[in-house]
């Protein structure tokens, strides 16, 4: 199953963790259509940078994958509006924290249903 991480490298003990856990991690710099040309991924990871990135959201929401939102500006992304990611992140994030709550994101995706969130999404300080 493929993890897609947007905007910034994933570190590389954070690809190995996930490996481990049968997942490749697919890094791509680029967002525009990127979730188009990979429809089955396990769930996104994306780096907030600008309000720009709230159409990568809305696009995982299509496509029916879960997302967890990484970024210095929680506040902003947060409030980007809808939709919203499942998870909120700030950075700096320690690995093991990105790790296992992206991997409970996908347990409760396919225990639970689609998108699961009610629209409040998770905010959570690092």
């Amino acid at each position: 199953m493929v993890i897609l991480y947007l905007g910034a490298r994933p570190k590389p003990s954070l690809t190995r963790m996930l490996a481990k856990e049968g997942y490749t991690v697919i890094y791509a710099h680029h967002r525009k259509g990127i979730l188009a040309s990979l429809p089955n991924c396990a769930a996104v990871v994306l780096h907030w940078r600008s309000n720009k990135d709230q159409q990568v959201i809305a696009e995982a929401k299509l496509a029916w994958m879960p997302t967890m939102v990484v970024t210095s500006n929680l506040v902003e992304a947060y409030g980007a509006g809808d939709p919203l990611a499942e998870l909120y992140l700030e950075e700096p994030a320690v690995v093991e924290d990105i790790f296992s709550l992206l991997i409970d994101l996908i347990d409760s995706e396919r225990e639970g249903g689609h998108n699961s969130t009610d629209g409040r999404g998770i905010g959570l300080a690092a």
